[in-house]
């Protein structure tokens, strides 16, 4: 069992605004290493499911929110920027995957209770895709169904929980903190939430649903987004027969 982890430092246990999650603030290194011990239990649930390979790709900002020397070091860490690749955030998707799980995702943009909540970009307002709007998991999750690999986990804010429930049909999921606003929450202990992800993971690849998440063509991909948080928004609207163009055209803009 081949298992990819995509990574995200937002819906961490130990984060709740954006300083705690940027390079030079106080509160980044330590955020650092509650995400690798997280990212660790994952890993280590998985171990324990069966996986044979576990390799884990850090999803967020510049992909160096992850420490390397205290990853579990029986999983392959998947380093380095890709900024070009639509597919960066679970980069290698394509090489034949049992499963993929997301760990520390956030809600999508505009969720009220949603911790650090936005879709890709923090100027992006809205993201649909024939109709539906999408969090960063439902878009990574698209790339997946594209190569065939099921979503089995999320662990993350209560709001990312339940909006990966709603998309995926009831996967299994780690709720670490309940958000309050976009900047507070009621978090778990660091030790906690590492302890849930491990036996949820574990339930999850054993005995949880898997959903191949699809959408049907032809595709009408809009998204609203400001260059700056001062300038009007830029609406965005493709229509294309190509999922793989819709999404690579967010992507891009973003």
């Amino acid at each position: 069992m081949k298992i990819l982890i995509g990574g995200d430092i937002e819906g961490i246990a130990t984060a709740c605004d954006w300083d705690s999650i940027t390079p030079g603030h106080p509160d980044y290194e330590r955020n650092r290493i509650q995400y690798t011990r997280e990212m660790n239990a994952a890993i280590e649930g998985a171990f324990n499911a069966g996986a044979t390979e576990v390799y884990v790709r850090d999803g967020h900002g510049g992909n160096k929110s992850l420490i390397p020397e205290l990853l579990d070091k029986r999983a392959m860490h998947i380093k380095g920027r890709c900024s070009e690749d639509y597919r960066a955030m679970i980069l290698t998707i394509e090489k034949g995957y049992d499963a993929l799980l997301f760990l520390g995702y956030h809600a999508k943009a505009g969720t009220l209770d949603g911790v650090m909540c936005h879709t890709m970009a923090r100027a992006v307002d809205e993201f649909t895709l024939n109709g539906l709007s999408l969090p960063e998991m439902g878009y990574n999750a698209l790339i997946a169904g594209m190569y065939n690999v099921p979503v089995v986990y999320l662990s993350g804010d209560k709001a990312a929980c339940r909006q990966a429930e709603e998309l995926f049909g009831g996967i299994v999921t780690t709720a670490v903190k309940e958000g309050l606003s976009r900047c507070s929450a009621i978090c778990l202990h660091p030790q906690e939430a590492c302890d849930r992800i491990r036996a949820d993971v574990e339930k999850a690849l054993t005995g949880g649903k898997r959903c191949v998440y699809r959408m049907e063509g032809p595709y009408t991909m809009y998204c609203s987004i400001r260059r700056n948080y001062d300038a009007p928004n830029i609406e965005k609207t493709l229509q294309t027969a190509s999922l793989e163009e819709a999404l690579h055209l967010f992507w891009t803009l973003t």
